[in-house]
């Protein structure tokens, strides 16, 4: 590789890493929106916020590796032509096939870093986190209940109050719970409880022990009271159960391979997409790039986004 190949591939790979750290700061932004999100519904234990985002990383940059590869073809040849330097190489005889080299050397080990994350890193992680957020909702204290806090679910609907919790994570003391069901509301009061998931259904449920229940509706005179030995009540059901189906990002890309269904084939065709993808749109961010001395980059920036955007519509 000619010292003129080097400095175009160092300035396209110094590139690609700024846009990579710019843009996996934003997805993971993002992630943590929705992360936050599922945690105020009761969905998700707070304790495990950087663990997920963790294992959201190799999900993220398969997103982003393919739009920072094209970016940095972009820009580099982008600020080449600006600087008149692509003039002074094609005096010396630098042509278009001298782009190949630094080209391939830049987006080869891309696509094949992108089929690592795909097929393999990427399904794993996502199974590594679904089975920690099964795990997390066997103990209260890893799922969110802390003691002498409120805890809101369900939009409003279900108040838990816990005085303080054991050190086994799952026993509760002085326990206040205000639950509302259409037009009722119950007031449940217990002095100790018990937080514990059902392994054979997944729900989860907290068991009060010798409390008692308020039934009433609010503003009229209709108020029902009941003791108790024991009480369940079952708690919100979390995100992960809720997205069980949708978890095919998690199996194993050879079981999906053997699986042979519409549904596999298809999960197969997106992982290996970024690789492929990275491949096609750092070959067209060359010709993209191209620009005459005194042609402004807007034109050129605005083209190459309506050209990723097709794309990414193709794909999705």
């Amino acid at each position: 590789m000619s010292i003129l190949q080097k400095y175009i591939l160092r300035e396209w790979f110094w590139t690609a890493l700024a846009v990579s750290i710019l843009l996996i700061v934003v997805l993971l932004g993002a992630y943590l929106g929705d992360i936050l999100k599922d945690i105020a519904g009761g969905k998700m234990p707070a304790g495990l916020i950087g663990k997920q985002l963790l294992l959201h990383m190799p999900e993220a940059l398969c997103n982003i590796l393919p739009l920072a590869g094209f970016v940095a073809v972009m820009w580099g040849l982008g600020r080449i032509y600006r600087d008149q330097e692509m003039a002074v190489m094609r005096s010396s005889g630098f042509g278009w096939t001298n782009l190949l080299k630094p080209l391939f050397a830049l987006l080869i080990p891309l696509a094949a870093l992108l089929l690592m994350l795909g097929l393999f890193i990427a399904p794993k992680t996502a199974l590594m986190a679904q089975e920690q957020l099964e795990e997390a909702f066997r103990s209260a204290a890893v799922w969110g209940l802390q003691g002498g806090k409120f805890h809101v679910l369900k939009q409003g609907e279900l108040i838990i109050y816990a005085e303080s919790i054991e050190e086994d994570g799952s026993t509760l003391r002085n326990i206040f719970i205000k639950q509302r069901q259409e037009e009722r509301e119950q007031v449940w009061v217990s002095g100790t409880g018990r937080y514990w998931m059902d392994s054979a259904t997944g729900d989860r449920y907290l068991v009060l022990e010798n409390g008692k229940v308020t039934d009433l509706a609010p503003g009229r005179l209709d108020v029902r009271e009941l003791s108790f030995a024991r009480n369940d009540l079952r708690l919100p059901e979390p995100e992960f159960r809720k997205r069980a189906k949708a978890k095919i990002n998690a199996v194993a890309s050879l079981e999906l391979f053997y699986e042979g269904s519409a549904e596999s084939v298809a999960e197969l065709q997106w992982r290996l997409s970024p690789a492929i993808t990275v491949i096609i749109l750092g070959l067209l961010a060359v010709p993209l790039a191209h620009s005459e001395p005194r042609e402004g980059r807007g034109i050129r920036i605005v083209l190459s986004i309506l050209v990723y955007l097709f794309y990414a519509n193709l794909l999705y």
